[in-house]
């Protein structure tokens, strides 16, 4: 899929997981609206707030050593779920699973994200 035909949820969704591979704290941050809703696989909120957002990461982010890759991406109107792949690294051993994710934009940032395991 080219850049041009990528939906605006799509090159957000992108650009979160370009910053958090490059342990990038703040660029991942800023594809948040303030008012970020953090969902489970049931819909139950487990985060709400950039500033609680942005707590839930900091310690990951401080200790590096993760990423992930995105086997596909599927983009309809302003959602966006990403078939996911992660890894990290804690106490010396290599963790590594597969989850789906669920992005919907919000004025122009990224207001939903659930992750459906």
């Amino acid at each position: 899929m080219n850049d041009e035909a990528k939906s605006e949820i799509a090159l957000l969704a992108e650009k979160q997981l370009t910053a958090y591979n490059n342990h990038d704290l703040d660029a991942f941050v800023a594809c948040y609206h303030q008012e970020v809703m953090v969902l489970d696989a049931d819909g139950k909120v487990t985060t709400k707030g950039l500033e609680a957002f942005r707590k839930n990461y900091e310690g990951m982010f401080a200790k590096g050593n993760f990423g992930a890759t995105v086997e596909t991406r599927i983009q309809f109107k302003d959602h966006c779920v990403d078939l996911e792949h992660w890894h990290r690294f804690r106490d010396g051993e290599e963790k590594r699973g597969t989850v789906l994710v669920r992005y919907r934009l919000r004025d122009g940032l990224i207001g939903t994200v659930q992750f459906l395991r």
